[in-house]
C-alpha cells in the first residue's frame, strides 16, 4: 500500500459566525479523515467519493490545481481522494467540513508527491488561497486551519494573499467525550453566512457581536487554564446572544424548538454542554462530557443518529505497509 496524505473534519463549538467578522474562536479537529493518494498515470485524474473527475469537472480539484500550479508543475497522476464514511449519512452531508478536509488532504498529497516532504506551511496557505477563492470570499478558513494543524485557537486573515492568520494549537482535554447527533437535515452554510453579511454594518448586529467576543475570549482564556468547568458558562452565554443576534437582526432562526430540546436532554443526561456547531441550521447537535451514554440513548430514542468522535490531529501523512 502507498504512503496517502490525511486531513481532519472539524467541529467549531466556539466562535460560530462571529469567527467570520474577525472574532476568536475554537476549533476540534475529529477523527473523521480525508484520505489522498497519487500514482503515476497518462492523464492527470481524480476517484473520488462523489465521483470520477477530469480537470475542469470540479471545483473544489480545479481551486487546488490553480494554487498548487502557482508553485509545481503537475505532471499526469491518477489521485484518489476518500472521505471516511460519517462525512455523508444517507447522501447528505453531515456538517464535518469534508470540503476543508478534501481541499487539504489533496493539497498536502500534491505537495508530498512531488515535493517528497509535507511543508504543512505551504500547505495551509494553499489550502486557503484554495478554499477563498471556491468559497468565492465568503467564510474564515477556521475548517483549514483545523484540517491542517487539528485543534486550534483561530482568528481569521485580513489579507488571503498574505494568509495574516492567527492560529494557536489547543487540544480539549482528554477526558472529554464528544458525541455528535445528525438530525436528518443538511444545513447550507454558505448562505447561512451570507445573511449575516447582509446586515454587519447594522450598529445592533456590532453590539452584540461584541458582547459575544467577550465570552468566548474568556471562554478560551479559561480553556487554555484547562479550566472546563469555567468556560462552559461564557461558551452559552455567547450562544445565547447569538441566537438572539441571528433571530432580531439577521432574520434567520439557528435553532429549532426541537433542537433546543435535543440539546436541553443531552444537558440532562449527563452532558456539560450541548450546542449546535458550526454555522447551525440544523444538521448536527454536539454533546460533550465526561460519560455520554445516557444522552446517546436518550438522542437514539428520538431517532437521532449518532456519530462518535475523538480529537485527532492535523493533516499527517500515513505510512503504508
Amino acid at each position: 500500500m502507498q504512503n496517502e496524505v490525511t486531513a481532519p473534519g472539524k467541529v467549531l463549538w466556539i466562535g460560530s459566525y462571529s469567527v467570520v467578522f474577525g472574532g476568536i474562536s475554537h476549533v476540534i479537529a475529529i477523527n473523521r479523515r480525508a484520505r489522498c493518494r497519487c500514482e503515476e498515470s497518462q492523464r492527470l485524474e481524480f476517484i473520488t467519493s462523489y465521483g470520477n473527475f477530469l480537470e475542469g469537472q470540479n471545483e473544489l480539484i480545479d481551486s487546488v490545481l490553480e494554487e498548487v500550479r502557482r508553485v509545481y508543475e503537475i505532471p499526469p497522476l491518477r489521485v484518489y481522494l476518500i472521505n471516511d464514511p460519517e462525512f455523508q449519512i444517507d447522501g447528505k452531508k453531515t456538517g464535518l467540513g469534508s470540503s476543508s478536509a478534501g481541499t487539504v488532504a489533496l493539497t498536502g498529497c500534491l505537495i508530498y508527491t512531488l515535493e517528497g516532504k509535507l511543508d504543512v506551511d505551504l500547505v495551509y496557505r494553499l489550502s486557503q488561497r484554495a478554499n477563498y477563492r471556491r468559497q468565492k470570499g465568503i467564510g474564515s478558513g477556521f475548517d483549514i486551519a483545523a484540517a491542517t494543524f487539528g485543534s486550534v485557537v483561530y482568528r481569521r486573515y485580513n489579507d488571503i494573499n498574505k494568509v495574516d492568520s492567527t492560529i494557536k494549537k489547543l487540544q480539549i482535554p482528554g477526558n472529554l467525550q464528544i458525541l455528535l447527533g445528525f438530525t436528518g437535515r443538511s444545513a447550507n452554510t454558505v448562505n447561512l453566512v451570507r445573511r449575516f453579511e447582509e446586515v454587519k454594518e447594522n450598529q445592533r448586529f456590532k453590539e452584540v457581536m461584541h458582547e459575544i467576543e467577550i465570552d468566548n475570549e474568556m471562554a478560551i482564556k479559561l480553556l487554555e487554564l484547562g479550566k472546563v468547568d469555567a468556560a462552559i458558562p461564557h461558551i452559552k452565554l455567547a450562544r445565547r446572544n447569538l441566537n438572539l443576534l441571528s433571530k432580531q437582526v439577521v432574520g434567520v432562526e439557528l435553532e429549532t424548538e426541537e433542537d433546543r430540546k435535543l440539546m436541553a436532554l443531552a444537558e440532562k443526561n449527563g452532558a456539560l454542554i450541548s450546542l449546535m456547531p458550526g454555522a447551525g441550521g440544523g444538521d448536527l447537535i454536539m454533546a460533550l462530557g465526561e460519560n455520554l451514554e445516557k444522552v446517546r440513548e436518550a438522542w437514539q430514542k428520538m431517532s437521532i443518529r449518532t456519530i462518535d468522535v475523538k480529537q485527532d490531529e492535523g493533516v499527517r501523512v500515513e505510512t503504508g505497509s
